[in-house]
């Protein structure tokens, strides 16, 4: 199984550094041999406070914009929206700060110099030698410990000088063998893209952080001006730990920071290296192993980015990047932390590209496609929690935004779980800032938690409450258009189209607007029906349900975007909004409404191949629910292009692979890699219109192999094994007894599973 990151030279830029992470904290390790750096991060690091952003007058302004849009007065309507009802951009995602381990007299020559990132360990490690001296390091971020740990090991003595620096208004201090770090995140900072000439403020509220660096060695151990130096050592043990201010999302952060980091470097360095070090390998290979997977590929004895920049796309580069996918899962989103945002945990900027937050029009939802399904739900939760947050919020802005019931949310979120519009009143902001489906999407995740899990408490403590707020919503605001309920005005993210010479981002409604509606309808209804609730809100939904989708075919055989067939702004845009219902959603399948999955695979050709990183990893996983697995395939070696870090933003293509196999948008997205990651297992198991459907997508390249630890809905676990292009084994398991229909050659099979017994094919 390819698990293994190797490189025979340090990293020279961010996109050549390797990931370590636990959830929270974050590291980027460069390996370097004069000066080594690891860049950090913590995942409550953002700007900002509680607090909504509220427009004065919004209302008025959407209603007059209902109003001039059912009226063809599209234009209008866009300018109400723009200059009444957007509002402030939301908070930054910040760095941490960086750590540096500088070798006192290195010639800076190394030979044999080779570092790793393994994924199965979440271990990185360095070996080089110079000066005549062989040299060791280990990296990692603990779990079980919460920490950064770094052991430097060398076949004779030498000497260090280790410094820091941390975020925003900071100061670096040493002494007892300890650097500590303390920093503050502005109040406010406006996105790079929309800089004002003072864009940074502090008031003192901002989330604060105390950090320290604890060295343990065997050799001579001094502190001088903010730095640790060590002399004549072959033995040296770092410790890093951190505390921020943060409370919780409607807090102001003023939650003590020194005195618990001292407390935690404390715990830690009474135990020994090796006993954090066995910890960590063991909670997070635990993880990690749950799936294994051979895809038929032979191993290269090339380095990672030798591999990439030769352009090889083997099926064993598929099967890391695949299992890259599920270490960065692992790695960014666990039981206590916060969400992955557009770079998981790992952002080494000051300003982050769009300021890394929430972007949940896509990008935060593909960050959890392949969760559930990869058998990770315990990484799950973090999503969960920002969803809850997310529904608190919402009610308020439903009410001032649009006088409506329940909550709503926007197409960015942050750390604060704003949910109200930005664009700051921008011509043109509507395409991305008038988008209120991200609560109705939202909630397909945790009707799809509790599909995977079958955790009943779950979906009547917190799913169905959940999913029935944002409904409630949606029942607020929609209108009656020629017979069928409609949400407008509506938007597909950041597409337009040209109306009587103008670009238009408004119309009566959109596909994908639709959609997603729909989709929480039915997922609504069907959650009543397991919990037994059958009240008058319950009964709105099911009248109304069959009359929310509204899917057309446009003159090309194409699925329409929009409420009729306009001329494209770019008929190749990066969005494919309006394939929501073929994927993540099962509204349109190919064995139920063929028509309309070949309306989507025409559009899908009309949109082509080439695109941003993320927008491919969309595209796999549309190509494989129509069950083309080669198309499917073909776009994941095209993700598998090499991308040159520094490379210019280009928003509609140029997508593919950084030398460090993050995803590049470019500039680096995290979201690629998951999404393909959940395409590439979307080949082989799929979960569509309650049936397991086995080798859906396969590929004609991947002639035999196995993926063994897939989960499916049901909470049943699969392991698959295929020779000559079919299926050879199958294994069931689940802990709950259930009939499950198990589609194989698309053939449909009844089986009775018994709890905890494994059922073989």
């Amino acid at each position: 199984m390819e698990k293994i990151l190797k490189y025979s030279s340090c990293a020279s830029c961010f996109e050549e550094a390797l990931p370590l992470g636990n959830g929270s904290l974050g590291a980027m390790v460069y390996s370097g041999t004069d000066i080594d750096k690891i860049s950090l991060n913590h995942d409550t690091l953002w700007a900002g406070k509680p607090g909504q952003k509220m427009v004065d007058g919004a209302k008025g302004a959407y209603e007059k914009a209902r109003e001039l849009v059912l009226k063809g007065k599209y234009f209008e309507a866009q300018r109400e929206i723009e200059e009444g009802f957007t509002g402030g951009w939301l908070n930054s995602y910040m760095l941490l700060g960086a750590l540096y381990i500088k070798r006192i007299g290195s010639s800076a020559n190394p030979t044999n110099y080779v570092r790793t990132l393994d994924l199965e360990s979440s271990l990185a490690y360095l070996k080089y030698t110079e000066d005549e001296i062989e040299f060791e390091r280990e990296y990692f971020v603990s779990y079980p410990d919460n920490c950064v740990m770094v052991k430097l090991r060398s076949s004779k003595p030498v000497s260090y000088e280790i410094s820091a620096e941390c975020v925003g208004k900071s100061a670096v201090t040493s002494g007892n063998g300890t650097l500590y770090l303390s920093g503050e995140c502005p109040s406010t900072i406006s996105p790079e893209y929309a800089a004002k000439t003072n864009p940074i403020t502090y008031d003192g509220d901002g989330v604060k952080v105390s950090a320290m660096v604890k060295a343990n060695t065997n050799g001579e151990l001094d502190c001088e001006n903010g730095r640790l130096y060590i002399n004549n050592a072959t033995d040296v043990t770092l410790y890093f730990a951190c505390e921020t201010s943060f409370i919780s999302f409607d807090q102001i952060p003023n939650k003590k920071t020194f005195y618990p980091c001292l407390e935690r470097i404390e715990k830690l360095v009474l135990k020994s290296y090796e006993e954090i070090k066995n910890d960590h390998i063991a909670d997070a290979s635990e993880l990690f192993n749950r799936v294994k997977v051979d895809f038929g590929g032979k191993p290269s004895e090339n380095t990672t980015d030798v591999r990439l920049k030769t352009g090889e796309k083997s099926l064993s580069m598929v099967e890391l990047l695949f299992n890259f996918g599920r270490y960065l899962v692992i790695s960014a989103s666990r039981k206590g932390s916060r969400a992955t945002n557009l770079q998981g945990i790992w952002n080494d900027k000051f300003y982050a590209p769009w300021s890394s937050n929430y972007t949940v029009n896509i990008n935060t939802e593909m960050n959890y496609w392949p969760v559930l399904m990869c058998n990770l739900a315990e990484c799950h939760y973090p999503l969960i929690e920002q969803i809850k947050n997310v529904s608190i919020n919402g009610r308020e802005t439903a009410k001032h935004f649009y006088g409506a019931d329940g909550f709503v949310s926007h197409h960015n979120l942050d750390l604060w779980a704003q949910t109200t519009p930005v664009g700051n009143k921008v011509e043109h902001s509507s395409r991305y800032a008038f988008w209120n489906m991200s609560s109705g999407w939202l909630c397909r995740h945790l009707f799809e938690h509790y599909e995977y899990t079958m955790d009943k408490d779950f979906l009547a403590s917190t799913a169905y409450p959940i999913m029935k707020e944002s409904a409630k919503f949606y029942l607020s605001v929609m209108v009656n258009y020629n017979g069928k309920w409609i949400v407008t005005p509506s938007t597909s993210p950041e597409n337009g189209v040209i109306v009587d010479g103008e670009v238009i981002h408004l119309t009566p409604y959109t596909t994908m607007t639709q959609s997603i509606v729909q989709d929480l309808f039915i997922n609504v209804a069907k959650s009543a029906d397991i919990l037994g609730i059958d009240d008058d809100f319950v009964k709105e939904i099911k009248e109304k349900v069959n009359d929310i989708g509204i899917y057309q075919i446009g003159s090309q055989g194409q699925l329409l975007e929009y409420d009729k067939e306009y001329e494209e702004e770019d008929t190749h845009h990066r969005h494919v909004s309006h394939l929501y219902a073929l994927y993540p959603a099962d509204l349109i399948t190919t064995d139920k409404t063929k028509e309309l999955a070949d309306a989507c695979r025409q559009t899908l050709e009309i949109r082509g191949d080439e695109s941003t990183g993320w927008s491919m990893g969309w595209k796999v996983n549309l190509w494989a629910r129509l069950k083309d697995g080669d198309r499917a395939l073909k776009l994941v070696k095209n993700q598998l292009t090499y991308v040159p870090a520094g490379k210019d933003i280009n928003y509609s293509s140029g997508g593919g692979t950084y030398a460090n196999m993050f995803d590049a948008h470019p500039p680096f997205q995290i979201d690629g890699n998951y999404g393909v990651t959940a395409g590439i297992a979307q080949m082989f198991l799929q979960c569509e219109s309650s049936k397991i459907k086995i080798l859906p997508a396969l590929p004609s390249e991947m002639k035999e192999g196995y993926i063994k630890g897939l989960k499916a809905k049901g909470n049943i676990t699969v392991d698959i094994e295929w020779k000559n292009s079919k299926l050879s084994h199958l294994k069931l398991v689940t802990p709950i007894k259930q009939t499950a229909i198990i589609n194989i050659d698309g053939k449909d099979n009844s089986i009775t599973l018994e709890p905890n017994q494994e059922y073989i094919i």
